[in-house]
């Protein structure tokens, strides 16, 4: 799964924890993985049902560049901002760019965009109260990307509450 595209409509990630937070993706016949966020550190990793892992890395404290890399230490995925004082990133991901915007059917929502016009998900809260994420997949898209799309969006979350 962890390689392949998702054909899911919509994973639930229900977060858990304080300072190490576990976010457990799954839909309503399937769970896809565990993503462990380490407090204080823009680290984590991500580890699939068939046993892979990926990591979650951030650049330095100022910068914000980011990067999903394969257990081997291979870079499958990184993201920049869009530009000087944007929220926008721009994730290059097995040689294409996507775009990871803010907006959509709720507050605080983002979507990754293939292109200009064409939403490929939409990362949304799980609602007031529950922690975590709810990811409605519009067209197929690579599962890593999905993992790290999150990753980027649960960080965003996090540096808008503090």
């Amino acid at each position: 799964m962890s390689s392949g595209e998702s054909t899911a409509d919509v994973i639930e990630v229900i977060e858990t924890g304080v300072f190490k937070t576990e976010h457990n993706f799954q839909s309503s016949t399937q769970v896809f993985g565990t993503l462990v966020l380490k407090a204080g550190k823009s680290s984590g990793t991500f580890t699939g049902a068939d046993g892979g892992t990926f990591e979650f890395i951030k650049h330095g404290f100022w910068k914000a560049r980011y990067e999903l890399r394969h257990e081997s230490g291979a870079v499958l995925a990184s993201a920049a901002p869009h530009g000087k004082l944007k929220r926008d990133l721009l994730i290059s991901f097995e040689g294409k760019v996507h775009g990871l915007f803010p907006g959509g059917s709720k507050l605080r929502s983002w979507r990754v965009m293939k292109d200009q016009n064409q939403v490929m998900c939409e990362i949304s809260p799980r609602g007031a109260f529950k922690r975590g994420g709810i990811l409605r997949i519009f067209s197929p898209v690579p599962f890593n990307l999905l993992v790290f799309a999150y990753c980027l969006v649960s960080k965003r979350w996090q540096e808008q509450s503090s």
